[in-house]
């Protein structure tokens, strides 16, 4: 593998960290920060003597119909007041939010929601996958890019022939870069 696929191949996290709790900026306009705060309800813990239940502060309604933790409802609502405060000339603003947030957030979208004519919905939709999907999708680019020219049609080939040109690919292409 050459020095650019190296640096380009995806880096995984290591087996105990939990990915749900990566933090991941998400942009937003002001309309979508409209949207998500209507979407959303306090999530609130009560104590019972059997333990605690977690139950929403109103009654779900259609416009908010995701509870979730007071936390996130501050990231949303500092988000607003950034993009409120008239010294701001910004139309957007970052939310620092957890892989576990955007789940969350995600569930709030509807693709066909508009505010002030932005299609709010879909492009939260689009936003929040390419956070959450964000090494897939670099693992796919990636092996795409290794795989490039290859002749990977399993009707005439053998897995074992598919695999001993990859790694001929990839020994001459390293060769190549020691030349250099």
């Amino acid at each position: 593998m050459t020095q650019e696929e190296e640096e380009e191949a995806p880096q995984y996290p290591d087996d105990g960290e939990d990915i749900l709790g990566n933090v991941k900026q998400l942009k937003v306009t002001k309309n979508e920060l409209l949207y998500l705060s209507d979407s959303v309800t306090l999530l609130i813990e009560h104590s019972s003597e059997d333990g605690r239940i977690y139950i929403p502060a109103r009654q779900l309604m259609p416009s908010a119909g995701v509870p979730v933790p007071i936390e996130l409802i501050q990231i949303i609502g500092m988000g607003f007041l950034s993009l409120a405060d008239k010294s701001n000339t910004s139309n957007t603003t970052i939310l620092s939010l957890t892989i576990s947030d955007l789940y969350l957030l995600r569930e709030c979208c509807q693709s066909f929601v508009k505010v002030n004519d932005e299609f709010v919905g879909y492009n939260l939709l689009v936003k929040i996958y390419d956070l959450i999907l964000e090494e897939a999708l670099m693992e796919r680019k990636f092996i795409n890019k290794i795989t490039a020219g290859l002749d990977l049609t399993l009707d005439t080939r053998s897995r074992v022939e598919i695999m001993t040109q990859l790694l001929d690919k990839i020994m001459k292409e390293s060769t190549d870069e020691a030349t250099k």
